[in-house]
């Protein structure tokens, strides 16, 4: 091997490393840029999952109110619709 090739090989890894330090910065920035968006998307789904729960709870409120106004209804129809006049005013009776 002459001395002229010898310099050749040096230079091409020279330029092989400074090729591969730069991918690895590029790389690098770029699982930085991801590790930020990844952070980011997990701070939004905390937020999210959040709010599905404080919806949850309100809709399972929702739905006890609407069976205890269910609850009221057919108590009123009972009341009302299905006992005698006579029942109604022993009932009302009763109570005071």
């Amino acid at each position: 091997m002459t001395l002229v090739q010898a310099s050749d090989i040096k230079k091409s890894l020279a330029q092989i490393k400074q090729y591969l330090e730069r991918d690895i910065y590029n790389l690098t920035k770029g699982i930085q840029g991801k590790d930020i968006e990844i952070k980011t998307l997990k701070e939004e789904l905390e937020h999210v999952q959040h709010l599905v729960e404080g919806n949850r709870q309100l809709i399972n409120k929702l739905l006890g109110d609407l069976s205890k106004l269910q609850n009221d209804i057919e108590w009123y129809k009972k009341t009302y619709e299905q006992r005698s006049f006579l029942g109604m005013l022993k009932t009302k009776l009763l109570k005071k």
